[in-house]
């Protein structure tokens, strides 16, 4: 932010549009709370509607009835509703998996804490939990989404998933990485659609440049402008690429940068095609530096947070993006290996809470701190990247605030700029929760989402140790049965004879041995059944067999 965006503060509300503004955003809370109840009224509804399609199939006997049932359940809806059938069939089958999938959930909509985006991300994050798992997602998701947005519940509770599933996430990614592809859709109006279905670390990265260039770009556009302005004391003539008035000089590249009106989807799309097609930015050559050189020497900028257990056992523990996606462990452990160096996060395992960050390089441990707790934008709701935003000091440094972590907060340049100009008031609380007032007075609390993940949850904690456990048992075992063996195979044989008797088995093979005298017993599959000494194992008859130290005592005839 420049001196003059501070500076350009907003002026404040008479008193009575104070009051105006209060009792609308009262009145707004209270609608969306109604609402959220009705929805969670309809869900019951479509959720009956669902039984009583059942019970409809259930009478029949044709094998159609079911789907028949279905399809005539959700027309009906539809009609009722003035949505599609297809719509309507959507909604039917969302409404029976919250009521039956979660019943915490839906007390939680039909109150009015959550609304239905909220009850359509738990479901969507247990759709491949066991009931259990299910049953303890559920349990959690209304308090937290109580004060945040779908999207940020959603971000947490995948990774609450990922902790409850039975299944590790790179066993899961390995499923998912086989299905990778690409698709294209023909649009509208002579445009179409370039879908890629990837690995996570990578497709981000390659948005990553592809929106580094495009900012780029139009920071280069935004100088030219200011320069043109400068040079002709007007501005350009908007459309760059078809000039509309002979005063335009197309050939000089001052006006062409500085008539670039593309807004920053459009120059990220022009830049993505240029590249798919001629390897290269071509057509973005920046004003300042005559080519397009300096667009090339941009790379992919990603931050990843990887748990200790991630490094040992990739089986054990997801690692995440900056603004808390999940990637797979594998990729994570490999981006470990290749990095010159690490950040060292330590947390505590109760609360989630940041204790620490160490470094060998410590110069900016105490940004990295910011960013790994607050992960966004800390304005609730924001889903800006935390290292795509500014660092802030709640209590502002000119008036003595301190430059400590304790102080500081993550804010996107344009929730940086609000909170100067319009008088927002930032205050830190524990936890590195943050407590901000309203211009209108009013008070919200925002927690970080990295409390949640860097908290361990009682049921990954336990399925944990109970998998630890299981892995030492079998290890145990392991162990006592080699010692077994090895204390078999060194122990002295007995040098007495048995007697000349040979015990018969039905079951069995009689055989004796010269020196010393053993009976054996061999099942009819080829395992040993019982010997008359507790040194001889299956290894050690086979041996004695091998070396011609067993003979058979009534041997077949040839």
């Amino acid at each position: 932010m420049t001196e003059d965006e501070f500076d350009d503060l907003l002026h404040g509300l008479t008193p009575e549009q104070t009051v105006e503004a209060c009792a609308v955003l009262d009145e707004l809370a209270d609608s969306r709370r109604a609402a959220a109840m009705i929805e969670g009224h309809v869900v019951s509804l479509l959720a009956r509607l669902g039984r009583l399609s059942d019970a409809q199939a259930a009478s029949a006997t044709l094998s159609r009835a079911r789907e028949d049932a279905r399809r005539s359940f959700a027309a009906q809806a539809a009609i009722a509703l003035h949505i599609g059938p297809g719509d309507a069939r959507a909604q039917l089958a969302m409404a029976e998996q919250i009521h039956d999938d979660c019943p915490a959930t839906l007390a939680a909509l039909e109150s009015g804490d959550l609304s239905l985006r909220h009850a359509e991300q738990v479901v969507k994050a247990g759709l491949n939990l066991d009931p259990g798992a299910k049953a303890s997602l559920d349990q959690g998701a209304a308090s937290l989404g109580a004060e945040r947005t779908p999207r940020q519940l959603g971000t947490i509770l995948k990774k609450r998933a990922a902790d409850l599933d039975s299944r590790s996430l790179r066993e899961k990614h390995a499923g998912a990485h086989a299905r990778r592809h690409i698709t294209m859709r023909d649009l509208e109006d002579g445009m179409s659609e370039l879908i890629l279905h990837g690995p996570t670390l990578e497709v981000r990265s390659v948005f990553d440049r592809v929106d580094q260039m495009a900012r780029e770009v139009k920071k280069d556009r935004a100088r030219a402008r200011r320069a043109y302005e400068r040079e002709h004391g007007r501005s350009p003539e908007e459309g760059w690429t078809a000039p509309v008035s002979g005063d335009i000089d197309a050939t000089d590249p001052l006006t062409i940068a500085a008539s670039d009106q593309r807004t920053l989807p459009q120059v990220r799309t022009d830049i993505f095609l240029d590249m798919l097609l001629t390897a290269q930015p071509a057509g973005h050559d920046l004003l300042a530096a005559g080519s397009g050189a300096a667009l090339d020497a941009i790379r992919a900028n990603v931050q990843v947070t990887i748990p200790v257990a991630t490094l040992i056992d990739p089986r054990r523990a997801a690692a995440w993006m900056d603004d808390g996606t999940l990637i797979d462990p594998e990729t994570a452990r490999i981006l470990a290996g290749c990095t010159p160096g690490w950040e060292r996060i330590f947390t505590r395992p109760d609360d989630g809470t940041i204790a620490a960050v160490d470094h060998y390089r410590p110069t900016n441990a105490q940004r990295r701190a910011v960013m790994a707790r607050d992960m966004t934008c800390r304005i609730p709701g924001c889903a800006v990247a935390a290292r795509r935003c500014d660092i802030d000091h709640g209590h502002d440094y000119a008036r003595g605030g301190p430059t400590a972590v304790e102080n500081l907060e993550v804010l996107c340049p344009a929730h940086h700029q609000m909170k100067h100009q319009a008088g927002w008031k930032v205050r830190q609380i524990a936890g590195g929760a943050i407590e901000f007032t309203t211009p209108t007075g009013q008070t919200v609390t925002d927690d970080p989402i990295s409390r949640v993940f860097f908290q361990e949850s009682p049921a990954a904690a336990r399925r944990e140790r109970d998998e630890i456990a299981r892995e030492h048992a079998v290890a145990d075992e392991a162990r006592r049965a080699q010692d077994r063996a090895d204390a078999r195979r060194s122990a002295r044989p007995p040098r007495a004879r048995w007697p000349h008797r040979l015990n018969e088995s039905p079951n069995g093979v009689r055989v004796a041995i010269d020196e010393p005298a053993v009976r054996v017993i061999l099942g009819p599959d080829g395992d040993l059944v019982e010997t008359c000494d507790a040194w001889l194992d299956q290894d050690a008859f086979l041996d004695m067999l091998s070396a011609g130290r067993i003979r058979d005592p009534h041997p077949e005839p040839r």
